[in-house]
């Protein structure tokens, strides 16, 4: 009793993000995989929040090796020396959802195994009650209100429960794998899954050892062109959501690694973007307003997604969205007024009664951590050129692109004229 004591008066002399890190770990996988999600928003939260979840993503508390092999054996259906020539009890990264294990197939080929926690269904289905309680009471947050934090906890829950189905995954890896091999990519990678080793809890997939994203320091002295990965990094994901509306939805440094040529790799596809074609010409309506500094533009994406409360007035929102940007917009938005100009966008959310569509949260969250990795990669790029330049390239790969665009936009302000001229 008396040491209980102690422990909690301890922890409430700590900072508040490592109080609730140590917290959410004790709580569970849930909340381990809500830490995640802070630990890889860099702009969406201050950086001493990114910094302490930061741990959460890959030294979770690992499970006994013996439990791995047992959930192997059940979900493949076999016995594990049938599988594999080699199997290590240790595993190499542990995380809320399962950890992974080095092995080596009976024909030599070096792989890992990635297996669920034991347990892990009836666990997160009592956390996520508590989770979408909590979410209910920040709806009537203004300041929360803006991200949607329902619909979220809703998008979340159903994203955690793909995470647990391994197949899911690795048919996510596939379907990658086949847009680079169709595009001609060669400078990015997905792991080949081995789908005769894939169960609803295990995955086993071949091995690439690299660089972490986050080796700034041991990429250079190989010789590897940092800026250029930061360019590939954002065109990965707006390529994604402009051409083929599909697109990894849960980048950090743990799930991206770089080889000693400079390609990219990138794991863990148990949260991916999925979006429609109409979704995806609301979001790229979005993307190009913002990266041309159409502030009307942006408006009317958003309000295609129904995110405008009715009667506001669109060009005095314009007007004061121009006056609060005006600052960051003079001579460039580097890396350093990020977060600041993320603070600017919420205020001005708050003040119209915005509510950011879930959508454009996923997508964002992805931009916000690029665009904090260049502290490190590229700091004094300029993240809106390098955007255009971004859309320039995709438009001179795909010209029809432009067209379907230009057409999605013109439908979106039809849209918005239509609703507005049926409520006068």
């Amino acid at each position: 009793m008396g040491g209980t004591f102690a422990k909690h008066a301890a922890r409430r002399s700590e900072p508040l993000p490592r109080r609730l890190r140590k917290a959410f770990t004790e709580l569970g996988p849930t909340y381990v995989k809500v830490g995640q999600v802070i630990a890889s928003s860099p702009g969406l939260f201050p950086e001493t929040w990114t910094a302490e979840f930061a741990s959460l993503r890959d030294r979770v508390p690992p499970f006994p090796g013996a439990e791995a092999r047992r959930m192997i054996e059940e979900d493949l259906g076999r016995p594990l020396r049938s599988a594999f020539a080699h199997f290590d009890d240790t595993p190499i990264a542990a995380a809320s959802i399962g950890q992974v294990h080095p092995a080596t197939l009976l024909d030599g080929r070096r792989v890992v195994v990635k297996v669920q926690r034991p347990g892990l269904e009836a666990q997160v289905r009592n956390d996520l009650r508590a989770l979408l309680l909590v979410c209910e009471v920040l709806e009537r947050i203004p300041q929360a209100a803006i991200g949607s934090p329902r619909a979220l906890a809703e998008d979340f829950a159903r994203t955690l429960h793909e995470e647990m189905d391994f197949r899911l995954e690795a048919d996510n890896m596939d379907r990658m794998r086949s847009i680079l091999d169709r595009e001609g990519i060669t400078d990015a990678r997905v792991p080949e899954v081995h789908w005769d080793l894939v169960g609803k809890r295990v995955l086993t997939m071949e091995r690439i050892d690299g660089f972490r994203f986050s080796d700034v320091e041991g990429m250079k002295a190989a010789g590897i062109d940092t800026e250029r990965l930061l360019r590939m990094g954002v065109q990965t994901v707006v390529e994604g959501v402009l051409v083929h509306g599909f697109f990894h939805g849960d980048l950090h440094a743990g799930n991206i690694a770089v080889l000693e040529d400079g390609t990219f790799v990138l794991f863990d596809f148990g949260i991916v973007g999925r979006l429609t074609e109409s979704v995806r010409g609301r979001l790229a309506q979005y993307l190009i307003a913002s990266t041309t500094n159409d502030f009307e533009a942006m408006i009317h994406a958003l309000k295609a997604f129904g995110s405008i409360p009715e009667g506001t007035d669109i060009p005095a929102m314009a007007a004061d969205l121009q006056e609060m940007y005006e600052p960051f917009l003079q001579n460039g938005i580097v890396v350093a007024q990020l977060g600041e100009m993320m603070q600017t966008m919420i205020r001005s959310m708050v003040k119209y009664r915005v509510r950011i569509p879930r959508e454009l949260v996923l997508l964002s969250k992805q931009m916000l951590y690029l665009e904090g990795a260049a502290h490190a990669l590229a700091p004094d790029v300029d993240l809106l050129e390098e955007q255009t330049i971004i859309y320039d390239a995709l438009f001179s790969k795909y010209p029809e692109l432009a067209m379907q665009i230009a057409t999605a936009m013109q439908r979106g302000q039809e849209m918005t004229a239509a609703v507005d001229s049926k409520g006068a």
